[in-house]
């Protein structure tokens, strides 16, 4: 497999990558949760049992939460192997999308089961993950934190040329 080439990559534009990259998939969900909810209009909360979205739709939620999380530590655990920081941030970026998509797929079925449905109780679950979405913000001390790295790897982090 050839080595890709990031050229000027950097932590600033690390960090710019994955930054645009979050807020890009948070922006799409809020901005389709309020399509939606300017499209239906009124709307409100319905425990219809007969609705099966009433069940997909949280445990959905529920399991891709879970799944999101102990994929995204697993995909940590074997990041620590790697050789260089380069290879570490590379592998962490693939993580985090990873962890990201695992969370928006709920969100964004949560939107269209409202549209569906016009149960507000959908929207609500989708807005609570979006808030999860929100805290899981890539942050220096989060990458640092979730890399777990060397004092070595430290240094070359806060320099500006990886």
């Amino acid at each position: 497999m050839p080595d890709i080439q990031y050229p000027n990559q950097n932590f600033k534009n690390f960090s710019k990558t994955i930054t645009i990259i979050h807020a890009a998939l948070t922006l799409g969900q809020v901005m389709f949760g309020v399509v939606a909810f300017l499209q239906i209009g009124k709307s409100g909360i319905n425990m219809n049992t007969d609705d099966s979205f009433l069940f997909v739709a949280p445990l959905l939620a529920i399991s891709c939460f879970i799944a999101g999380n102990l994929v995204f530590k697993q995909q940590l655990n074997n990041i620590a192997k790697k050789d260089t920081l380069k290879e570490k941030l590379m592998s962490y970026q693939a993580a985090l999308i990873t962890r990201y998509a695992l969370l928006e797929g709920p969100s964004l079925f949560g939107i269209v089961c409202y549209m569906l449905t016009g149960n507000f109780l959908f929207l609500l679950i989708s807005g609570l993950i979006v808030l999860y979405f929100i805290t899981i913000r890539p942050t220096k001390t989060k990458i640092d934190n979730d890399l777990n790295l060397s004092y070595q790897d430290q240094i070359e982090f806060d320099r500006t040329d990886i």
